[in-house]
């Protein structure tokens, strides 16, 4: 399905227009980094050049606020290859890389802001937003983390009364 991302080529940044699936996380031991799923990933001329990618929560996307599935974004991204599967079934595959100018499609869209700046505080948010299929699949669910995000709405709707 990559096949086209491969054709691209990494030499130039181009852009890009995915659809919002869900966020997530990936854990390197006891660290928890923010990731977001798009699905039906299409190129400039509108064609379908992967049908889903898992990006790093940059702060590009979080400054869009919250995210719902189905909104549409923009950015602008180089195609770039990684190691994937496990350490003795390690294989070669490509994907976009460090997305800038990213936009929603449907601008001015009134959303829930995110905590950009507190990291314990947006990975406790992915974590509820997902609760039940966290659960339900045995992934981590940590109050540490959920306790943070409810600390952080708190503190949020104080300053603005």
């Amino acid at each position: 399905m990559r096949e086209r991302l491969r054709q691209i080529g990494s030499q130039e940044r181009h852009t890009y227009r995915g659809t919002f699936v869900r966020c997530g996380y990936k854990c390197y031991g006891e660290h928890y980094h923010p990731t977001l799923l798009l699905k039906d990933i299409r190129d400039a001329t509108h064609q379908i050049v992967t049908d889903h990618l898992w990006f790093n929560y940059t702060l590009g996307f979080l400054r869009l606020g919250e995210l719902l599935k189905g909104d549409e974004v923009n950015f602008m991204s180089r195609v770039a290859t990684y190691e994937k599967g496990l350490w003795m079934q390690r294989q070669q595959d490509v994907h976009l890389c460090r997305p800038t100018r990213v936009q929603r499609v449907v601008p001015n869209v009134e959303r829930a802001i995110l905590p950009v700046d507190n990291h314990p505080a947006l990975i406790g948010y992915i974590m509820c937003a997902n609760e039940t299929f966290y659960k339900t699949n045995g992934r981590p669910f940590v109050s540490f983390y959920v306790q943070a995000f409810h600390q952080w709405q708190r503190q949020k709707l104080v300053g603005q009364v």
